[in-house]
C-alpha cells in the first residue's frame, strides 16, 4: 500500500498522502480509496483525487477533526480490497487531419518521426484514466509511448477547440470544452465527453481504459452528425 498518512490541509481540509511518485498502481490505490471515502457520505464539501493525493474539504475544522479517524479506519479497511468499481474500456474515434492536428509538426520535428508514425503510436496504447481534473470532464490519460513524450507548449493557447486531443509530457487528454491550454494538439474526436444535462455527465471516470482509433475526415463528419447523447455513447463505444 502506498498510503503515507493524513495531514491537515488549511483550516478546513485533510490531504490523504500517497507519496510523491506517480504511477498507474499508485493511481489505482488512490481511486480505490477515493471511492471508499466517497461512499462514507461524509459531511464534506468536496473530495478531490489527483495522481497521488486526495483532498477532502469540510465546512469547518470541527467537522474535519470529527471525521479524520473515520477516514483513517476506512483506508485501512481498503488495504485488502481493490477493483470495487467496474471500470469501462473505451474505443474512441480520433481524426488526426491537419485541420485538427495543430501541433503535430512540433512532435514530428522533436522526435524525428512522421505523422503516420505519430498516429500509429498514439492509437496503439490502452490509456489509463488517472483522474479527471483541470476542468470538469478533462481526463488525464497515460502513459503515451516514449517516442511521443513532449513538453507543454512554451506559450499556452488562449483558445483550444472543444474535443481536441492533446499530449503533454507522458500524458494525453481530450479537452471537453473550448479552453485555454498548453498541451500539444494532435487531433480531435467527433463528440462531446462532458454534459451537465446528462445523468452521466462525464464520459470517462478514473480507472477507465481508453484506446483511440484513427478515422478519416469523412468518417469523423459522419459520426459527428449523429450528435450522440452521453448515454448513447456508453452503449456505442464502451465495454
Amino acid at each position: 500500500m502506498y498510503f503515507k498518512g493524513i495531514n491537515s490541509y488549511g483550516d478546513r481540509g485533510l490531504v490523504l498522502d500517497f507519496g510523491n511518485e506517480t504511477s498507474k498502481s499508485i493511481s489505482q490505490e488512490v481511486n480505490d480509496v477515493f471511492l471508499s471515502i466517497s461512499n462514507l457520505n461524509l459531511q464534506s464539501l468536496n473530495i478531490v483525487p489527483s495522481f497521488n493525493k486526495i483532498v477532502v474539504i469540510f465546512e469547518n475544522s470541527h467537522i474535519r477533526d470529527q471525521n479524520k479517524d473515520k477516514i483513517n479506519i476506512k483506508i485501512n479497511e481498503t488495504k485488502s480490497q481493490s477493483n470495487k468499481k467496474a471500470s469501462k474500456t473505451w474505443k474512441i474515434p480520433a481524426c488526426y487531419d491537419e485541420d485538427f492536428a495543430l501541433d503535430i509538426k512540433i512532435i514530428q520535428k522533436l522526435h524525428k518521426v512522421s505523422k503516420e508514425e505519430i498516429i500509429n503510436l498514439h492509437s496503439s496504447v490502452n490509456y489509463y484514466t488517472y483522474y479527471i481534473g483541470f476542468m470538469p470532464g478533462f481526463p488525464y490519460l497515460g502513459d503515451v509511448p516514449s517516442q511521443l513524450i513532449t513538453p507543454r507548449l512554451a506559450t499556452p493557447r488562449v483558445k483550444i477547440p472543444a474535443r481536441s486531443i492533446g499530449i503533454a509530457k507522458n500524458h494525453t487528454c481530450i479537452y471537453p470544452k473550448v479552453s485555454p491550454g498548453g498541451w500539444n494538439i494532435i487531433g480531435q474526436i467527433p463528440f462531446d465527453i462532458f454534459d451537465l444535462q446528462s445523468s452521466y455527465p462525464s464520459l470517462f471516470l478514473p480507472g477507465d481504459e481508453v484506446k483511440f482509433y484513427s478515422v478519416s475526415l469523412s468518417e469523423f463528419q459522419k459520426i459527428k452528425k449523429h450528435n450522440f447523447s452521453l448515454n448513447k455513447l456508453i452503449k456505442e463505444y464502451s465495454s
